[in-house]
């Protein structure tokens, strides 16, 4: 045998075992939760694990394996999924994920979401969502649909590289395909982009609904968030326009008191406060780019609530005392202005809702507006990272970012 048949040889087997060497991800698929049958729930289960062996990568493993570590562990899917519970079965079970689905009745539709969790971290490494418009005749069509997609998506660690912790530019442009159905709506001038469905499948607490809108990259767009107090009342005014809105509460961005706050009903016109930890349905909103340039001296301007306004483009270096704060806007003679004041608790909403076009990646800052009318002990503030407002003395050091009334 010459040198070179000798060297074919080598390089096959090479190839051969570089090939297994890439072994397929074991991946437990569970059985669903939601509001239908357990035959349907059989039916869900088994299209998930069909997407799953027909996408490059996977293997399913063994359902006898699966309700073995299953019955030992006396574990049942509940409406409730705890996802590291989730991972440490996959773990006995040798799977490097636990693929399941949760399913919502949403107006006569069904809600469906297809979740990966990784079962050494415990984290979601891939989600997809969807929802039908036939009720339960396009049930397994979209399932089919929201798994496949969901599978085709860049696992977790890849994807995080560009999660919403950096504060670099918005990301407003939209896949036409996937934002046909979003409702696009007029907010007192202001361009106001609101999901088809809700932020979460089930009534949440307020913790819950405002984080599953800052985490949501839903459509294409980061920054979605909670509508404030005045705007989800608007939203109930223009229901009509809305698709799937329950007949309940839902919640608002705009705190009442600390760990109060206001949500609307859809099946009455109240709007009332009520405590965090109550139980109300989400509809994530997007400020679809409503800041605009507005001068060459890099001023950015915005109207809210019939009165405009100009707003510095960069915060003012360090950090300051209520007072030191106040003073230093007011006495500022910055862009030939010398009309700079702190911005109301109403102000700092909107701009935290526009952090993104503003720069604003400071973590709190000042608002003008007291805890109690006429003092100055304790102010508001607002947290620009989970969009919670606070009142702190006045001694506390926070940034600022002036404004000015045009």
């Amino acid at each position: 045998m010459n040198k070179i048949n000798l060297l074919i040889i080598f390089l096959v087997f090479a190839v051969i075992g570089i090939v297994n060497g890439q072994e397929d991800k074991k991946v437990a698929v569970f059985d669903p939760v939601g509001d239908v049958s357990q035959n349907l729930k059989i039916v869900i289960r088994e299209e998930l694990s069909n997407a799953v062996v027909n996408t490059l990568g996977f293997t399913v493993l063994e359902r006898e394996l699966i309700n073995k570590v299953l019955a030992e562990s006396k574990f049942q899917m509940t409406g409730h999924v705890d996802d590291g519970q989730i991972g440490e079965l996959g773990k006995k079970m040798g799977a490097h994920y636990v693929c399941y689905a949760s399913i919502s009745s949403v107006g006569g539709n069904y809600y469906i979401s297809c979740k990966m969790v990784d079962v050494l971290t415990a984290k979601i490494e891939r989600q997809n969502t969807g929802i039908t418009q036939s009720g339960l005749d396009d049930l397994f069509t979209v399932v089919s649909t929201v798994s496949r997609a969901m599978l085709q998506q860049q696992g977790a660690s890849v994807r995080n590289s560009h999660s919403r912790s950096s504060l670099s530019q918005p990301k407003y442009e939209i896949d036409e395909s996937d934002s046909k159905d979003l409702v696009e709506l007029n907010m007192m001038g202001l361009s106001l982009l609101v999901m088809p469905i809700d932020g979460t499948p089930t009534k949440t607490t307020w913790m819950e609904a405002n984080e599953a809108c800052l985490e949501s990259n839903a459509y294409g767009l980061t920054e979605w968030r909670l509508p404030t107090k005045l705007e989800i009342s608007r939203l109930y005014v223009q229901k009509s326009a809305l698709r799937n809105m329950q007949t309940y509460w839902y919640w608002s961005a705009t705190p009442e008191k600390n760990n109060v706050y206001y949500r609307q009903a859809f099946d009455a016109d109240k709007l009332v406060p009520a405590a965090a930890k109550a139980k109300s349905f989400v509809r994530c909103v997007h400020s679809n780019g409503t800041i605009n340039l507005v001068d060459a001296e890099g001023v950015w301007g915005f109207s809210l609530y019939g009165t405009d306004y100009e707003v510095m483009p960069e915060d003012l270096p360090g950090e300051y005392k209520w007072k030191e704060a106040n003073d230093v806007c007011e006495s500022s003679t910055a862009y030939g202005y010398n009309d700079w004041i702190l911005p109301t608790i109403d102000n700092l909403e909107f701009m935290y809702n526009n952090k993104i076009a503003l720069n604003m990646n400071g973590e709190w800052y000042w608002s003008s507006t007291p805890k109690k009318q006429g003092s100055t002990s304790a102010m508001f503030e607002k947290n620009f990272m989970n969009g919670q407002t606070y009142d702190t003395g006045s001694n506390a050091r926070r940034q600022v970012r002036c404004i000015r009334k045009k």
